[in-house]
């Protein structure tokens, strides 16, 4: 059969590791429709028989900035975040709803859809945000129809809910569905209030880049986990609990039946000492956390006990992420290095390839439940991620991001994404640095 397109080389897929020997996969417009050892012939061929082809990456955990107000664009918007991405092998995304205009109801969900289909290269679904003001079933049933999910902040800003409301924001969801999943940010706000009072009445409680860390510390996010466990394991729908920073995070969750969890880039590579040293290019939330933590969250997702890796991509200007410590917004870019990122784990640290093909494709396709990928098969769509394995050192100026920086600048990583596939249409995202 001739095809459109044809990508011969080392596939791995969910459940089957990877094929030691070369397969064939033909595409005809946006889908996949065979897969054979040889044989294949087609319009354009790519041949990437020393790389390895995994189902195209997807991150359910991003924030690209954008809504109508455009009053956060100059940090990213969809075009520039959509090619950074690509530039990490990411060919679908779920975007976040803490943007100036929250998307909190359906007109401003169905706005920002209209924004990315004009503008974006990859695939973005929206999630949308659970408050304390739109929990009645008439507002998120019309949202429903628009949100890929729901997330709720049980921490800081606009959208905060309080922990005491948690049942309520729950069971609104499942009421109105329950196969759209919850993301929740789990910080305890009370207990980060009580130490922001503390700092207010001794300004030497802590002094430079640490006082991040005092102030939410690991019991707040202890805390808010159990909170969501104990009242979770009644709820129909599936509950992702959002960048865990904490080992002992994890093994709560993992005491819970059918609670997922997420990890990032950053928790997994960098830690206080870091943060010490790069102050606010640094700050997260939850922030990073001691070199012996790190250790031990990296042996757990080695191991294969956590579900997802996420970029938790959080564009700010380099200018505003040099402020002083408690200035500077919280979060890094994490899109443009994801495949390197990727490769680092696979190349230095021993990471199965099958494992990464299930928490960067599988697992997420299947949490949000998108049906038509997250594996290389016959009727899925041609969304593939393919790695190569060659040194690349981390670059400004070769990053796709709009805000021109990235928190592993400097960083050599083993491996690199040399195409990225997007319903049967290939970009080349290789270059001699990222």
């Amino acid at each position: 059969m001739h095809h459109e397109l044809v990508v011969e080389g080392r596939i791995v897929n969910p459940g089957s590791g990877v094929v030691h020997d070369t397969v064939q996969i033909g595409i005809d417009g946006a889908f996949i429709t065979e897969l054979k050892k040889q044989g294949l012939s087609g319009e354009r061929s790519i041949d990437v028989r020393g790389c390895l082809i995994f189902p195209g990456f997807i991150d359910i955990h991003a924030h690209l900035r954008e809504d109508g107000s455009e009053k956060w664009s100059y940090k990213e918007d969809f075009k520039s975040g959509s090619e950074a991405a690509i530039h990490g092998g990411i060919t679908t995304i779920a975007d976040m709803p803490n943007t100036p205009l929250p998307a909190i109801n359906a007109a401003r969900l169905r706005a920002k859809k209209e924004l990315a289909q004009l503008k974006s290269r990859v695939d973005i679904f929206f999630y949308g945000a659970i408050t304390e003001s739109n929990t009645n079933t008439e507002e998120l049933a019309g949202m429903n129809e628009e949100a890929i999910g729901y997330k709720i902040f049980l921490a800081d800003g606009p959208l905060y809910i309080g922990q005491e409301r948690l049942p309520e924001a729950l069971r609104a969801v499942e009421a109105i569905s329950t196969s759209k999943p919850i993301v929740v940010h789990c910080e305890d706000q009370e207990l980060i209030e009580n130490r922001r009072e503390e700092l207010e009445k001794n300004k030497d409680v802590q002094a430079g880049a640490e006082v991040h860390s005092w102030l939410r510390p690991a019991q707040a996010e202890l805390s808010a986990v159990r909170r969501v466990l104990s009242i979770a394991s009644g709820i129909r729908n599936s509950i992702n609990i959002a960048h865990i920073s904490l080992y002992d995070s994890l093994l709560l969750i993992r005491r819970t039946a059918g609670i997922y969890c997420e990890v990032t880039p950053h928790h997994l590579f960098f830690n206080t000492e870091d943060l010490s040293m790069k102050k606010g290019l640094l700050k997260t939330n939850p922030p990073l956390r001691t070199e012996s933590n790190r250790r031990k969250l990296l042996d757990a997702f080695i191991r294969g006990e956590i579900d997802f890796l996420v970029t938790d991509h959080a564009p700010h200007t380099i200018d505003e992420k040099t402020l002083d410590i408690m200035d500077a917004p919280a979060g890094v870019p994490n899109l443009d290095t994801f495949g390197s990122f990727v490769a680092w784990l696979i190349y230095s640290r021993g990471v199965n390839p099958e494992l990464i093909s299930r928490v960067c494709s599988y697992n997420p396709a299947k949490f949000l439940g998108l049906t038509d990928r997250g594996i290389i098969e016959v009727g899925k769509r041609a969304n593939l991620t393919i790695l190569e394995h060659r040194r690349v050192k981390v670059r400004s100026e070769q990053l796709r991001t709009k805000c021109g920086w990235s928190p592993f600048e400097g960083y050599e990583f083993p491996g690199t994404v040399r195409y990225t596939i997007i319903n049967g249409e290939p970009f080349i995202a290789a270059s001699d640095a990222l």
